[in-house]
């Protein structure tokens, strides 16, 4: 991770984002990940490396996934009444009733 110093490339606002690939050629070495953060000299642009995320796909992940994905559905399936419910509950929480049941949903 490296602070971008100098000038920016022209009719840039803000760098952020990906830029190329890991395999491009880059004379330049304008390619990387690019975000903005705030530090004690205000928002700086910040060079990443390149990573590429994993998605293991293991079976407790998988049955995760589909609990999470059973939850979705048994909310859209419920009436604006029972919802209306769950968002009565949720106010002194600051949840909103989707939240709490999907919260409720999954611990069970």
């Amino acid at each position: 991770m490296s602070k971008i110093l100098g000038v920016m490339p022209p009719y840039c606002v803000e760098v952020r984002k990906k830029i190329g690939s890991d395999g491009d050629t880059d004379p330049l070495g304008c390619n990387g990940i690019y975000q903005m953060r705030t530090c004690k000299e205000g928002k700086i642009p910040i060079k990443m490396k390149f990573y590429v995320p994993t998605n293991p796909q293991t079976i407790p992940q998988q049955a995760n996934r589909s609990k999470f994905n059973n939850a979705v559905v048994a909310w859209q399936g419920l009436t604006i009444t029972q919802k209306n419910v769950y968002n009565e509950r949720a106010k002194c929480r600051h949840f909103s009733g989707y939240n709490l049941y999907i919260r409720e949903y999954m611990l069970s």
